[in-house]
């Protein structure tokens, strides 16, 4: 990209914000920045989870297209000086409707604005999209046949928690099965699904929205993420009463979700019988399957592996560059999973109190497939590169 290109807009255009989000989206943005700067502005666009210069634009046209955008939210253009945050929907050409979350901040240099683009037509849809290994997939569909347990997704932010659980949710929609969930925020509508939004200042949070959710009969629930005792109690004593819950977790790996969990206050009981399936995951940028180049590892990035205890992956591959890439050597971004389907050795571990050295031990010893074997599994077969793999400080805690 050239940010010293000339603009594809207009300081006179009344939809120049509507060109910006086209020319995002054409480029695969996932958000949209734009940053004060001592003499104008800069537009960067988030690609594949990385932000890239796109435009410097002088002070009018960027304040210009603020205001644009914050017209589109609802905001009063004149508003400066206080953080907001609105939603819009946006109507771009043929009918093609996107939602934005917009939020604004007042820097030193001028306002800031940060869009990000929710656009229906790029969610995915399918667990068999996400990027699953052939034994992680298999234990997707495994809980989906049996619904047994709750499937708690964890991982640290923007690392792809809730576009997996939205996969779940479609792949369990139908006609003969009543599904809800609370979010915050809901970041895509699905049609079949009933979404509700978190709403902290008429005291509707988590745990107050789930306690509402089960009494409105539901065959399955989503509470978006655990994020205090109270939301976890409420969503492990619903799995426990038998209800099909899904929800999110930050933590480092799978096993730590359980630390994660006593930490709330949980006993040992509670955990082993709610838990059904606990994934861990990270967002990698995938090469571009037009001009990778299968090379060997770099002596330096050997080295990194033996020192971390990880097995070096067979092949390899590194990012090259092309017009169908814009030049990165990336195109798209897939997930890196480690699936943990909690069977019966393992709760009755978990009801025992294991630690989590313990719990780790037992499943290596198991030939339990965790995050470094997806990751050296896609390095091998060119999905991705190593320094992707290294550039998340992927140095796992049972190395």
């Amino acid at each position: 990209m050239n940010p010293s290109a000339k603009p594809p807009f207009s300081a006179h255009d009344p939809d120049a914000h509507l060109d910006l989000v086209k020319v995002a989206l054409n480029r695969r943005a996932s958000d949209i920045h734009l940053d004060p700067l001592l003499v104008g502005y800069q537009i960067r666009l988030r690609i594949d989870g990385l932000l890239v210069p796109y435009l410097t634009l002088d002070r009018d046209l960027g304040i210009r297209l603020i205001n644009q955008f914050k017209t589109s939210g609802g905001i009063d253009p004149g508003t400066a000086f206080t953080p907001l945050g609105a939603r819009s929907k946006l109507v771009l050409d043929d009918d093609h409707t996107i939602d934005t979350r917009i939020t604004l901040a007042p820097c030193v240099s001028g306002p800031k604005l940060a869009i990000r683009l929710l656009d229906p037509s790029r969610l995915n849809h399918r667990v068999t999209d996400l990027g699953l290994s052939e034994v992680g997939l298999e234990r997707f569909q495994r809980w989906l046949r049996t619904l047994n347990g709750m499937f708690l997704v964890t991982g640290p932010t923007a690392s792809g928690k809730t576009t997996t659980l939205y996969s779940l949710l479609h792949e369990l929609a139908s006609e003969n099965r009543h599904i809800i969930s609370i979010e915050d925020p809901v970041e895509y509508e699905i049609d079949g699904i009933n979404q509700i939004q978190v709403d902290h200042r008429h005291g509707l949070g988590f745990a107050e929205g789930l306690r509402t959710i089960l009494r409105l009969d539901p065959d399955h629930a989503m509470i978006g993420e655990l994020r205090e005792p109270e939301s976890a109690h409420a969503a492990v004593s619903a799995a426990i009463a038998g209800h099909v819950i899904l929800s999110t977790l930050h933590s480092r790996d799978a096993v730590s979700a359980v630390t994660a969990l006593r930490n709330f206050g949980l006993a040992d009981y509670q955990i082993a019988t709610a838990l059904g399936v606990v994934v861990n995951q990270r967002l990698v940028r995938k090469l571009c399957s037009e001009c990778r180049e299968e090379s060997p590892l770099l002596p330096a990035e050997a080295d990194w592996l033996e020192r971390e205890g990880h097995r070096l992956p067979s092949q390899s591959f590194r990012a090259k560059g092309c017009d169908a890439c814009n030049g990165s050597g990336y195109h798209g971004r897939t997930g890196l999973f480690e699936v943990w389907h909690v069977d019966q050795a393992d709760y009755e571990m978990l009801l025992a109190g294991a630690d989590e050295d313990t719990l780790r031990s037992h499943l290596d010893a198991e030939g339990h497939f965790d995050l470094w074997a997806d990751a050296v599994g896609k390095i091998e077969s060119g999905i991705t590169a190593f320094p992707e793999v290294q550039r998340l400080g992927l140095s796992l805690p049972w190395a």
